[in-house]
């Protein structure tokens, strides 16, 4: 019995491992059926994806889904769910899963049933063996190798009167150990293919690794003037539709696109409207009577608790409270009712419903922060003088606002809620925690400056709450009324008058997306680019409620085919590069004019003889890595500076976007005769670390890039 009940505690979290290895975090939702079944197609076979034709099954799929949302509820009960979010996650792990499966079979290495099978019985990972581990740390062999080889014995080792159905935990330690294979499965594939991806990507030659031993160890000290096209406006350079069209078709490779579509939509906002923002005065006004006319306004809130589903909370220190709400409950007692109080942009009715002493002592402050700067005399005097004005009765909060140079906290009115010890630095702390309520003390010194600090309140109580929440929400008549717009929207543009033309008479701002490709989610909503690639240009989808933005109608606009991108979409790209070639074209006269009246001369300072407009430059410590020191990158000039002869004004570099006269004046290049072993050593494992790291990275990106990859979520969950 004592290794089923390890097995019940540890199944959890066992499972949960596998998870965040794999998919990286949890959440689950459930599958939205009735859009399956309302499709036609059958859910035990239907399929929700394919990567290069193979199939990935809504079932498997789903099931993955509900084990994670079963794992999520015992391990975070209360935690938020991220259903897209999820959704998206595992979605990424089967197309990996695939994908390597396909590489490692491609390659002539893929996973046996009969490689796992000694993996589980030899060599079982140590989150599996956890189960059958006693808290000794003593490993039940031959227990597992039982359990494993044959699963349907775990019913034998069930007492009758433990409450778990034998053929219910048999079930699930069958799907345990399908899971597990299946992830051990995809670790070995993922191993494999990287350290292939790590040995082809990270091959790096000793010819490569001298040359790495130049660029560190090489410097240059260079003397440079820069003649950059922004000399040149644009109104001097004319460049003609039969240029740019000139340079679109020799260079067309660089403007290659894949199947793209652009959509037009509208927003209809779902905002309450005047009548729901009354209703909600109503209840509150309903609320605030029947608390102000009640004997017993305890009694009374119990019942407006349980009719608006209020909250309650348990005994909490009063610092892990919100700071917004403790201000109301820490001076009530037990049983007093306050409100409504506005915090965060909702209404609330509090009641203390429990308060008994704890062991941790809290204080409630507020400071004003007077930074050091340059001189830390005049900084403590300015916070000496802040101290005699709060303490002579000026508003804290509004001094704090207007000086405190702890902008988090100036904003509200130096406020930082209650805090135990240990949160902030010492001298504050003990500041804080020797003054009484109503005190206001300092300047005191902390690394961060001086502080004048004013403690409001000090308290080791504990506080249990009960909490009317009240805001204006959107009411199923609003709601609805939306859609009724929406859809009158859809049905005016369908009759055949213009998109933006409805849009202007209705106010509305119609916006058009950017051309978007088949994996990306428009606007967050896989639907709605299915919807695109699914429909002829003018379709127009049905209203379509898209959080946070509202109900959304969208028309496909335009279609782009997979090749290359139309001259139109990249005339303004080609015209800016046309534009800088003719701007250095413009230039070369005139740097190669002063270049002639420079030649000969020792020194570039001679230039502002020459070119009074000329500014000298000096750069210290200039590499061969395309970086110049006061300029900025530029390959071709940091790759001419250990090309030219030191000492002689080099002919004029024409570099990305401007024209430079160098001169070197002293330039030490690393002796690679010198690169001793032990060096040679450490520098190649340096650079074959750093490609190793990101090879297995572009590897997978480049082989999903290739990849076929067809996507119907959208057919079988809500992505809204």
């Amino acid at each position: 019995m004592g290794v089923i009940s390890r097995m019940r505690e540890v199944s959890p979290y066992l499972l949960a491992l596998f998870a965040i290895v794999f998919i990286g975090f949890m959440v689950a939702t459930d599958a939205d059926i009735q859009r399956v079944m309302f499709s036609g197609e059958n859910p035990a076979t239907a399929v929700i994806g394919k990567v290069n034709g193979e199939k990935i099954r809504y079932a498997e799929f789903n099931e993955r889904l509900q084990r994670q949302l079963e794992q999520q509820r015992q391990m975070s009960p209360n935690a938020e769910v991220d259903e897209a979010g999820i959704r998206q996650a595992i979605w990424e792990s089967f197309v990996e899963e695939l994908l390597l499966r396909q590489a490692a079979s491609e390659v002539g290495f893929p996973v046996t049933a009969e490689e796992l099978r000694d993996v589980l019985l030899e060599n079982p990972p140590e989150y599996l063996k956890r189960a059958f581990t006693d808290t000794a740390g003593r490993f039940y062999r031959e227990r597992y190798i039982e359990l494993v080889t044959q699963p349907e014995r775990l019913a034998e080792y069930i007492d009758p009167n433990s409450g778990v159905d034998p053929i219910e935990a048999v079930q699930r330690w069958k799907q345990d150990l399908l899971q597990v294979e299946d992830f051990l499965r995809a670790s070995r594939e993922r191993e494999r293919l990287r350290s292939l991806a790590n040995l082809v990507g990270s091959i790096t030659s000793p010819t490569y690794v001298r040359r790495q031993y130049m660029v560190e160890n090489s410097s240059a000290e260079v003397n440079y003037v820069v003649y950059s096209i922004e000399r040149i406006p644009d109104r001097e350079v004319t460049v003609t539709d039969a240029e740019l069209e000139e340079y679109y078709r020799r260079n067309r490779e660089r403007f290659k696109q894949k199947e793209s579509r652009k959509l037009k939509y509208v927003i209809f906002p779902l905002e309450p409207s005047a009548q729901d923002t009354a209703n909600f005065r109503k209840r509150l006004q309903r609320i605030r009577q029947e608390l102000e006319t009640a004997s017993n306004r305890d009694s009374v809130f119990a019942l407006l608790l349980s009719q608006y589903q209020g909250r309650s909370y348990g005994l909490s220190s009063i610092a892990s409270l919100d700071p917004q709400k403790a201000q109301y409950l820490v001076t009530q007692p037990v049983g007093a009712v306050v409100g409504p109080v506005e915090i965060m942009g909702k209404t609330y009715f509090l009641r203390v419903d429990r308060r008994e002493p704890g062991d941790t002592l809290v204080v409630h402050a507020s400071h004003i922060l007077i930074g050091f700067g340059s001189n830390r005399d005049s900084a403590r005097a300015e916070a000496l003088k802040l101290l005699q004005r709060a303490r002579a009765g000026e508003d804290f909060a509004a001094l704090a606002r207007q000086y405190s140079q702890d902008r988090g906290t100036a904003e509200r009115g130096g406020d930082l809620g209650w805090f135990p010890r240990g949160r902030m630095v010492k001298p504050f702390e003990d500041a804080a925690f020797a003054a009484q309520p109503g005190e206001i003390v300092g300047p005191v010194e902390s690394p961060f400056g001086y502080h004048i600090i004013a403690v409001h309140g000090r308290s080791s109580d504990r506080i249990a709450y009960s909490e009317i929440e009240l805001s204006v929400t959107m009411s199923t008549t609003t709601r609805n009324q939306v859609f009724r717009q929406a859809y009158s929207f859809r049905q005016q543009v369908e009759s055949g008058v213009p998109f933006d033309t409805v849009a202007r008479r209705l106010k509305l701002n119609a916006v058009e997306t950017a051309f978007f490709e088949r994996t990306v989610p428009v606007l967050g909503s896989r639907a709605l680019t299915d919807f695109a690639f699914e429909n002829r240009v003018g379709a127009l989808t049905d209203p379509i409620e898209l959080p946070p933005y509202g109900v959304l109608v969208a028309q496909v606009v335009d279609a782009r085919t997979a090749g290359f991108k139309p001259f139109a979409d990249v005339r303004s790209e080609i015209l800016e590069r046309v534009r800088r070639q003719k701007k250095l074209d413009l230039l070369r006269p005139h740097v190669d004019s002063v270049y002639a009246r420079l030649k000969g001369a020792d020194i570039l300072a001679r230039i502002v003889e020459i070119d009074p407009s000329a500014e000298v430059r000096t750069a210290t410590m200039v590499k061969d890595n395309g970086f110049l020191q006061g300029y900025g990158n530029d390959p071709i000039v940091t790759a001419m500076v250990y090309k030219v002869p030191v000492g002689v004004i080099a002919p004029p570099v024409r570099g990305e976007r401007a024209y430079f006269l160098l001169q070197v004046v002293k330039r030490d290049v690393a002796d690679t005769t010198k690169l001793g072993r032990q060096q040679f050593v450490e520098l190649y494992r340096r650079l074959y670390n750093t490609a190793k790291a990101s090879a297995y990275f572009y590897w997978y990106t480049t082989t999903k890039e290739r990849a076929e990859i067809v996507d119907r979520r959208s057919k079988f969950y809500r992505e809204f």
